[in-house]
């Protein structure tokens, strides 16, 4: 593989025609200042009286706007002025517009916006047409105002709401194209930085061409493409194969050939991780997990000490990092070199073991959101101050929004905006829209279903399909419609409806200039947002389950029935929605209220509005002021800990310095010999279908000290993304991040766990996911960068990331991922386990799941055979599945008092089964290759064996050990009857062979 790899050109770009198109914008706007400010030879009328005239739709109207200009004859001006239109301004506008949207064709990176912008480029004649027929009809009525220009003034004004409703969208795509070309060639480009010393560039390999993950750590690539992931940055014949004549024999003979290709496509790691004979994986969970975890792994630790992987998702990773900060030998050193605390005191062999000062710190901060009332200020001044930032650029989104409003509707006189004031007398109570304002409406729409339908006819005895550019032109008109109707019908209303509402009430003032009664409708709306979110986000709901899994009727009785607490219900469902119902109020009162006040607003407020907007949408980085940066410090001053010699000569346990020391992936997450590589399961979000298991809007990606990304994103070498991540992204690539990323269970985008308060979360910004640069830019970035018209890597997580979340779309291409809990893919981290191909596996199941069986695993085994084509089977004579039902075990005497335990009680809490993989896997050298491996699955359940001490607890508790996820208040009780759990199923998985 070489080091020194060229760059390769992006593709041909003829200077030719990109200067074409940079003279046609400068002429055109050249063209349009020079009509705005002084037009040769002729007059036009003074004002935007010439638009008025464009919606005067009656004849009385028009003889008044003509004849009310001072001084010659009226409509021989308003000629004059259309003839100027004619020669300057139509010609100006249009070639300013075309050359923006050549340029954008030309210039832009993704082929996507390249199609925007030629769509809009078709578009651009529409405009014209419009404009210069709507010319001609005013042309006509004004030689016609003496007698009856009244059908001319209506076709004008079709015509008019035609051309202005392609006009603003075309508008400001032109301004967006000119002012990201504009951007992209002043700012310096982006680039990947190698951590190699000796690369000039870095190093892009494809995943299906690693030689089985052969490469040396000397010589491996800097970014790793995923396989089978054609994208429109890339040439057509990068990713088409060449047909072949037939399949290869071999696959053609296999019956098994589907799994066997879906594994070959799938089951690809970066370079450096081997086959491994043992390895192990706990789920999420919460602190509940991170508890029972922490448990078994006490009680298996030398099968633990034997194992290459240890793979964990959600609250699993709160303790494998406990143990990887406390075991890494990276230190933080003085000025002088020296380490600020002396390595070496944990070995894997007693690190965190039963009375250990790390598991003893771990028990004191078990409340690790927070515990005393100074933390307990604290997290609540983060969540408000999360909420003031989002609520408040949401704000003046609407704000901007209705000054644009109020000046469009100031000039386009399509509805009255002075009646709808608190001053107005002549508010009407009915809704009053334009003159035939429905008819270029209904035309449209019925030009589409004209088009759509007589074309159907035409081709009925034809075999082909619709054509192209049909559905595209089809789809233009009724998007047309759709903009007409907008802006003369559906904005007016909204308008009319909150002016009408604010004067039906009594002038309560929600509408007066003043501005009083909005600004009391977003402050209710804000402590209804504050107090939505917390109960959905906090309160927990105790259902009653029979052991059929069904829930049981009020009446039923405790001692009958399996109690679980569960984070949603009907009742959050309810609240979730009616907040944003209101906020969505809010926001349309704010707009329609900046729309009727705007023009009296002062000049500071007029101005100020709108910079503050654009300054704080790219000054302000969306996850600093998330959930995510105070979950981090939290689950650090928890779980981040090591060993040191104390000022008085003893040995404990010693917090990492969370500001001082942000314990980068590279070098603290390093593999620490005599201890698996610790790797953690999260998943970024994906909203393609293509790309995305079924029903899991999720691709898996996991955070390591080698390699980070995942096979659908392709990945990067750590070192390499943490030199090339811009500083405040990289607070994101630390062990301490990763813990609080894979276990970002409160996020915009939960995969396969949606839930109904996603919006909410991220309306709110209590959210706990985070934006990482994108593996699979990078790769784009490596081959083809740095480049001037390649987007840039963003330095701070702009507003456009959080309306990303807001309408739930994410693409595999952008330079951010969003990523989010590893239980948003798979709440286990088996899949992953799998891909890593490893003989033996345990499975330490702590995760939520509704009784009486194991969905989680279930899911699982379903998804392994999907993604991996892996099979996963337990023998029913040996180890029956349902010996982990709750109710399954004998019952343990005196049967009368423990009944309500016998009804929760599993036979076993451990269960053996078989790994099938689709062809042979050679798990470590001089063994040979075999298909077959080993799962060892530990349940959280409750045995009839359990201490004394357990059991207790057990009574006293109802829910245990399903206490609700969401409830991350666990105090010594909880958590030490947890960690006793995980050590009991340790400690019966220990046994089996």
């Amino acid at each position: 593989m070489p080091n020194a790899p060229t760059q390769l050109k992006l593709r041909e770009i003829p200077g030719r025609a990109v200067g074409l198109c940079a003279f046609g914008l400068a002429a055109g706007l050249c063209m349009i200042i020079w009509y705005a400010a002084d037009p040769p030879f002729l007059d036009k009328p003074p004002g935007n009286r010439e638009l008025l005239l464009q919606f005067a739709a009656t004849a009385e109207r028009a003889r008044a706007i003509v004849n009310g200009v001072e001084g010659g004859d009226g409509a021989r001006l308003f000629q004059d002025g259309l003839v100027l239109d004619w020669r300057m301004f139509i010609p100006g506008y249009s070639a300013a517009l075309a050359g923006a949207f050549g340029l954008g064709h030309l210039l832009l990176y993704r082929e996507a916006s390249r199609l925007w912008a030629r769509r809009a480029l078709i578009l651009t004649p529409l405009l014209v047409l419009a404009d210069g027929v709507e010319g001609v009809f005013l042309w006509r009525a004004l030689n016609r105002l003496g007698t009856d220009p009244v059908p001319d003034l209506k076709w004008a004004t079709y015509f008019a709401q035609v051309k202005w409703a392609l006009a603003v969208p075309l508008v400001a795509a032109a301004i967006l194209i000119v002012v990201t070309l504009y951007c992209r060639r002043v700012l310096d480009p982006s680039s990947v930085q190698s951590a190699r010393e000796d690369r000039p560039r870095p190093v892009v390999a494809h995943a299906h061409r690693l030689a089985g993950g052969t490469e040396s750590q000397s010589s491996d690539p800097d970014v790793v493409l995923p396989p089978a992931a054609p994208h429109d940055w890339e040439p057509r014949p990068e990713w088409t194969a060449p047909d072949l004549a037939q399949p290869p024999e071999a696959e053609a003979q296999d019956p098994e050939g589907d799994a066997v290709t879906r594994w070959r496509t799938r089951a690809y790691q970066p370079p450096g991780r081997q086959p491994a004979e043992l390895g192990f994986c706990v789920s999420g969970g919460g602190i509940r997990s991170a508890s029972i975890a922490l448990g078994a792994l006490q009680a298996l630790r030398g099968q633990l000490l034997k194992a290459t992987y240890l793979v964990s998702v959600s609250g699993g990773g709160y303790t494998t990092g406990a143990f990887q900060l406390a075991l890494t030998d990276a230190r933080l050193r003085g000025p002088d070199g020296s380490p600020s605390v002396r390595p070496g005191l944990a070995k894997p062999a007693d690190v965190f073991a039963p009375g250990s000062p790390e598991e003893d710190h771990i028990r004191r901060h078990a409340k690790y959101l927070a515990d005393a009332p100074k933390e307990k200020l604290y997290a609540a001044g983060a969540v408000l101050r999360g909420m003031a930032v989002s609520f408040g650029m949401l704000a003046l989104v609407f704000a901007v929004a209705g000054q644009f409003l109020h000046q469009f509707y100031s000039h386009v006189p399509l509805t009255e905006l002075r009646p709808f004031t608190a001053e107005g007398k002549t508010f009407e109570s009915s809704l009053e829209l334009y003159p035939d304002v429905w008819h270029p409406v209904l035309a449209l729409f019925g030009l589409a279903g004209l088009m759509s339908i007589g074309y159907a006819f035409a081709r009925a005895g034809s075999d082909k399909s619709r054509p192209a550019w049909l559905r595209s032109t089809v789809n233009t008109v009724t998007g047309l419609a759709l903009a007409v109707a907008a802006y003369s019908i559906v904005l007016p209303s909204v308008i009319w409806f909150f002016a009408s509402l604010a004067h039906n009430v009594g002038r309560w003032g929600s509408f007066d200039g003043s501005g009083t009664g909005v600004a009391l409708l977003g402050v209710i709306t804000a402590a209804a947002t504050a107090a939505g979110t917390w109960f959905t986000s906090v309160h927990k709901t105790v259902k009653k389950l029979r052991p059929d899994g069904e829930q049981a009727g009020p009446r039923a009785r405790g001692d009958a029935s399996l109690v679980m607490q569960v984070g949603g219900s009907w009742v959050k469902a309810l609240v979730c929605w009616l907040v944003l119902l209101l906020v969505a109020f809010f926001g349309l009162a704010l707009m329609s209220w900046a729309a009727v006040y705007a023009g009296s607003w002062h000049a500071g407020w007029r101005w100020g509005v709108p910079i503050a907007l654009v300054v704080l949408a790219f000054v302000i980085d969306q996850t600093t002021f998330s959930l995510h940066p105070f979950y981090r410090q939290r689950l650090a001053g928890a779980f981040a800990v090591r060993r040191a010699v104390l000022k008085d000569g003893s040995v404990g346990a010693l917090p990492y310095d969370y500001n001082n020391e942000p314990t980068p992936l590279t070098p603290y997450a390093e593999r620490v010999e005599g201890f698996p590589q610790v790797i953690f399961a999260a998943s970024a979000a994906v909203s393609l279908r293509n790309r995305t298991a079924p029903g899991r809007p999720a691709v898996p990606f996991t955070f390591a000290s080698d390699y980070c990304g995942g096979p659908d994103t392709g990945w990067v070498r750590t070192s390499t993304l943490q030199k090339t991540a811009p500083a405040l992204i990289g607070r994101d690539l630390t062990v301490q991040s990763a813990v609080a990323v894979s276990g970002a269970a409160f996020a915009s985008a939960m995969g396969s766990q949606t839930m109904f308060m996603e919006r909410l979360l991220a309306l709110s910004n209590v959210r706990l996911g985070t934006w990482v640069p994108n593996p699979l830019y990078l790769a784009e970035l490596a081959t083809y960068g740095p480049n001037r018209i390649m987007p840039r890597l963003p330095r701070v997580r702009r507003l456009r990331y959080q309306l990303q979340e807001l309408v739930g779309r994410y693409s595999d291409t952008t330079p951010l991922l969003l990523c989010t809990d590893g239980g948003h893919f798979d709440n286990l981290g088996l899949v992953e386990m799998l891909r890593l191909r490893c003989r033996t596996v345990y499975v330490i199941d702590a995760s939520g799941d509704t009784p009486p069986l194991a969905t989680t695993l279930a899911q699982a085994m379903t998804l392994a055979y999907e993604d991996l084509g892996v099979t996963i089977t337990f023998d029913e004579e040996e180890q029956n599945l349902l010996d982990l039902v709750p109710g399954s075990a004998e019952p343990l005497p005196p049967e009368a008092p423990m009944a309500s335990l016998n009804a929760r009680f599993s036979a076993t809490c451990v269960v053996r089964g078989t790994i099938e993989y689709p062809e042979p896997v050679t798990f470590s050298s001089g063994t040979p290759a075999d298909t077959k491996g080993t799962i060892i699955y530990v349940k959280a359940s409750l045995t009839p064996d359990m201490p004394y001490e357990l059991l207790s607890y057990a009574l006293r508790e109802k829910a245990f050990p399903r206490q609700a996820t969401f409830d991350q208040w666990f105090d010594h009780a909880q958590f030490d009857a947890y960690r006793a759990l995980g050590h009991h199923l340790g400690t019966k998985a220990a046994k089996v062979r």
